[in-house]
């Protein structure tokens, strides 16, 4: 962790403020403190801002710490704040700390300001390391949903071992003719005929699945009360340490039902061959 800090300082008392600066630059802290005395002058520095640390003393001519903790969180709420005050009681700083503030230290006692520095410098790094990883986890998600929501094909994004279906798009409410919420939380046994479900469960059932795609045909089980022939490409994926099963339908009725006049056509044929 750098050392190099630049701090802003709300404190009426230049020597306090002299003998804060000394206890951490005694411990190799390297600081550019912008001490400040009045609630506007705090209000300007915190609009500026670029601090990475927020050091308060309690009690001040013109304002308090709890109004100046309440601003600072309003405008700058990544940056830690710490209390270090002459006077506070147990009640007031349980408040504080309940209201934001990271810590508090009393003057005399500033053996526990560098230790409550570094603790402070520690949780803010992993709290900006947090919200980076959950930006790009929402960023992720848009790029999975539209990509999912711009398949031509119906999905199902299930449970390898439970089969409950976690995900589906536009598609899928289409082809099984029901609304997404009516899908999502469903199990593949309630969409799928009896016999492609024995297909389906041949391939992805228990705890070690293929490793690849697979493809056959089947049937599901539509609202409208008949079975809609289906194309079903199934691949095993393993997504947040879960092992789940992406498939993909695609109505085939259209091919059933062309292939099924030329069996009737050929069998016409025949038999008006056979008669000749």
């Amino acid at each position: 962790m750098s050392h190099d800090l630049r701090i802003l300082h709300v404190e009426d008392n230049e020597n306090d403020a002299i003998l804060v600066a000394a206890a951490l630059e005694r411990q190799g802290f390297r600081c550019d403190f912008e001490r400040v005395e009045t609630r506007e002058s705090f209000i300007e520095a915190l609009e500026r801002g670029g601090f990475d640390l927020i050091i308060s003393d309690f009690s001040l001519p013109t304002f308090d710490g709890l109004a100046a903790l309440e601003l600072a969180r309003e405008k700058l709420p990544d940056v830690p704040f710490l209390f270090v005050s002459g006077t506070i009681g147990e009640e007031v700083a349980i408040n504080a700390l309940k209201s934001g503030a990271t810590d508090y230290v009393l003057k005399d006692r500033l053996a526990r300001l560098v230790p409550a520095v570094r603790r402070a410098m520690t949780d803010a790094a992993e709290r900006v390391a947090l919200k980076k990883a959950e930006e790009a986890m929402i960023q992720s998600e848009h790029k999975y949903r539209h990509l999912f929501e711009c398949l031509s094909e119906a999905a199902l994004l299930a449970d390898s071992v439970s089969g409950r279906v976690l995900d589906t798009n536009r598609q899928a409410e289409i082809l099984f003719g029901r609304p997404r919420p009516q899908i999502v939380g469903s199990n593949v046994t309630q969409l799928l005929t009896p016999e492609t479900l024995a297909e389906y469960h041949r391939h992805f059932s228990g705890t070690s699945p293929i490793n690849e795609r697979v493809a056959f045909e089947g049937e599901i089980a539509s609202s409208h009360g008949r079975p809609v022939p289906v194309s079903v490409s199934a691949t095993p994926i393993i997504l947040h340490g879960r092992r789940l099963v992406l498939g993909l339908y695609r109505d085939i009725t259209d091919r059933k039902e062309a292939e099924a006049e030329i069996q009737r056509l050929r069998a016409e044929l025949a038999g008006y061959l056979g008669s000749v």
